[in-house]
């Protein structure tokens, strides 16, 4: 549950820093720690293959979602942080 958490502070880092490599290690991470999960939950059954059939249709909806509102996603970001974190962003960041 930690290595999930883990990389989903990953993207939000991403929306917060606008650099794509962290949603870009943060998604690899989540698509292991699901497809880990799957393995353990469905294992033993002819579902397994849908399960992560389902979860890398699900990590490509996101992606394409986050590129086509990334603007967005970032100004929602940016107004709802505190002055002290916005002094933290760097000058180039998206948004």
């Amino acid at each position: 549950m930690l290595y999930g958490t883990l990389n989903l502070s990953l993207i939000l880092v991403s929306a917060f820093l606008g650099r794509r490599v962290f949603a870009v290690f943060g998604t690899i991470g989540i698509a292991l720690f699901l497809g880990d999960l799957a393995s353990k939950v469905f294992g033993d059954s002819m579902l397994f293959p849908f399960a992560l059939s389902l979860i890398g249709i699900g990590i490509i909806a996101f992606g394409l979602y986050y590129h086509r509102h990334q603007h967005a996603i970032s100004a929602w970001v940016e107004r709802h942080l505190p002055e002290s974190l916005k002094r933290l962003r760097p000058a180039n960041a998206v948004g």
